[in-house]
């Protein structure tokens, strides 16, 4: 990042300047991200890690239904920009929502869920969503599960979703908790020594508890619901779980946190959700998501 600096913004946000070219960030998503392991994405993933996956995916779907104050019904529809390998896709789709998706590279959702391919257009998902917009095309839930993040421009695309909503429709997206105070005491008591969440080309912009709800609510979006994931941040503060300072914690702090979720999860979907909108409340949580609904006229 040596050419690079961070930008905040108004809403308290931060992005990083100047942006990657879009042919850049073309052939990095299509070339090197899925296939590379980069992210939270891998060549493949144990049975637990499945499960985990799909909990977290029920626990999103729960939210956009209390959001929207009822399950979903026939013919209701749901639009999944930046779909990856197609986990969220399969949970709704076998929720009940008519599924379609979108994305740069359909690398990952051809290794793991291939009967998916013909209902997801890839390519500049920028382009394909404006394509839908012109098109007349309508959602009645629009998800992005770890896009912000990486888009050139954040603004522009929260300010489309809803163009694209039915009446009633909500959007959930879905962040890292980037500059949050526990890793910013983190940073301050020496516990890591830099800002590791900082991670371009594949993350460009950076959000709190704080501003991404401001950001959205500017841009015409009221907030219904919000929640976060499992703090593994926490570990950063001692020093046998800094998987920053010794890197070879991180993967025993993955499987940590996989099994507490699971193991909160048995008490039931409710209780662990109301679990994540505290942690959000707090500013806590190593993902942010927010389900909104644009503002009556």
């Amino acid at each position: 990042m040596a050419d690079q600096t961070l930008v905040t913004h108004p809403d308290g946000w931060r992005s990083i300047s100047p942006t990657p070219s879009p042919e850049a960030l073309k052939a990095f998503y299509a070339q090197e991200y899925f296939q590379g392991s980069h992210g939270t994405y891998a060549q493949g993933y144990t049975d637990t890690e499945v499960r985990h996956r799909g909990l977290l995916a029920a626990q999103t779907l729960l939210a956009v239904e209390r959001a929207r104050g009822r399950s979903p019904a026939a013919g209701d529809s749901l639009l999944e920009i930046g779909c990856g390998e197609g986990w969220f896709l399969k949970a709704a789709d076998a929720a009940g929502f008519a599924v379609r998706g979108l994305d740069y590279s359909e690398d990952g959702l051809r290794r793991f869920h291939p009967d998916y391919l013909d209902r997801v257009t890839c390519g500049d998902a920028l382009e394909n969503l404006d394509r839908l917009i012109d098109d007349g095309a309508a959602a009645d839930v629009c998800v992005m599960e770890h896009v912000l993040e990486h888009v050139t421009d954040p603004e522009g695309l929260l300010a489309r979703l809803p163009r694209l909503l039915r009446p009633g429709g909500v959007v959930a997206i879905t962040v890292p908790n980037d500059f949050s105070a526990l890793q910013l005491a983190a940073r301050q008591g020496g516990l890591v020594d830099r800002d590791f969440w900082v991670a371009p080309p594949q993350h460009l912009n950076y959000f709190d508890s704080q501003s991404l709800p401001a950001l959205m609510r500017r841009l015409g979006l009221d907030v219904r619901l919000a929640f976060a994931s499992f703090p593994i941040d926490w570990y950063l503060m001692h020093p046998g779980s800094n998987y920053v300072a010794d890197p070879a914690q991180g993967k025993p702090a993955h499987r940590a946190r996989m099994a507490i979720d699971l193991l909160m999860a048995e008490r039931g979907l409710d209780a662990f959700l109301d679990l994540g909108q505290a942690l959000f409340g707090v500013g806590m949580g190593r993902s942010l998501t927010v389900v909104a609904a644009p503002k009556a006229a």
